[in-house]
């Protein structure tokens, strides 16, 4: 890491150089993340809620044409499009790996994951508050509530699990999670990087929000533009900082209000994102 908290100025402490970019740039790519981000966190992940100002915000966003909007997340791509079932918003699930909703494993693979979920339920204590959510391309281990001696040995109990299927499978760490991919999971970086390497993106100035530890990589892969780490300060690659899910849904109203006054026109029409 190259910075430190203290050293990540707040995000509107210096909106004229933000404004400046986006007024001097032809055309903008939002990545956001989502839990922690575009929503707080909350006890359990189907229990987050979209406000209704954060979802006013996109939608305004997403109707100018100069304006890309980019969901990259470690959920999947349809839970994405059930919690926010906005037309022309880009949903990349699995860290960016899940770009449409065509997921292919070999069966190597799908093997290694379902062994490595099932020796690790049986080995978390009932009353840790630690559990296991099955994806399909993937698992999550979620830590939220455990304490942090659980959560040491969790990430340890994991890590010895995944060792024998080093070569088919990886462990992706986060501040209240851990996910168990394979291999051929890339990083949000990796995400950012191919969406950047379109055509009709390159050239574009690319904005990324996140709050987790799986966001960094984005934040070094968005690093020509404008990078933000959402929630509490701590060493980061990102640029500025936000303090919650709240102040990310006036940064959305502030960059839509800059792209509305430079004059960018506007999608005539909304047609949803296919699944």
């Amino acid at each position: 890491m190259t910075a430190t908290p203290r050293a990540i100025p707040h995000l509107f402490a210096d909106w004229e150089h933000i404004r400046r970019r986006i007024c001097d740039g032809k055309r903008v790519v939002m990545f956001l993340d989502f839990d922690g981000t575009l929503v707080r966190i909350a006890p359990a992940p189907h229990q987050v809620r979209v406000d209704t100002a954060t979802r006013a915000a996109l939608k305004k966003l997403v109707r100018h044409r100069g304006v890309t909007v980019v969901v990259i997340s470690g959920r999947r791509r349809v839970e994405l499009q059930r919690h926010i079932g906005l037309p022309n918003v880009k949903y990349l699930g699995l860290y960016g790996w899940e770009a449409n909703g065509n997921m292919r494993l070999p069966f190597s693979v799908r093997e290694a994951l379902a062994c490595t979920m099932m020796d690790l339920v049986v080995r978390i204590p009932k009353t840790s508050s630690v559990w296991a959510e099955p994806k399909g391309g993937s698992f999550s281990v979620h830590l939220l509530g455990a304490s942090a001696e659980t959560r040491r040995q969790v990430r340890v109990l994991v890590q010895k699990l995944v060792r024998p299927h080093r070569g088919t499978l990886k462990v992706m760490m986060n501040l209240r999670d851990l996910e168990v991919a394979p291999l051929s999971i890339g990083d949000k970086g990796v995400g950012v990087r191919k969406f950047l390497d379109q055509p009709a993106q390159r050239g574009a100035l690319p904005i990324y929000f996140g709050d987790d530890l799986s966001d960094e990589p984005g934040f070094v892969a968005a690093r020509a533009g404008i990078s933000v780490l959402v929630g509490k300060r701590r060493k980061t690659r990102a640029k500025f900082s936000l303090r919650g899910p709240a102040e990310v849904t006036k940064a959305l109203s502030r960059v839509e209000e800059i792209v509305r006054w430079t004059g960018q026109p506007r999608r005539s029409n909304s047609t949803p994102s296919p699944i």
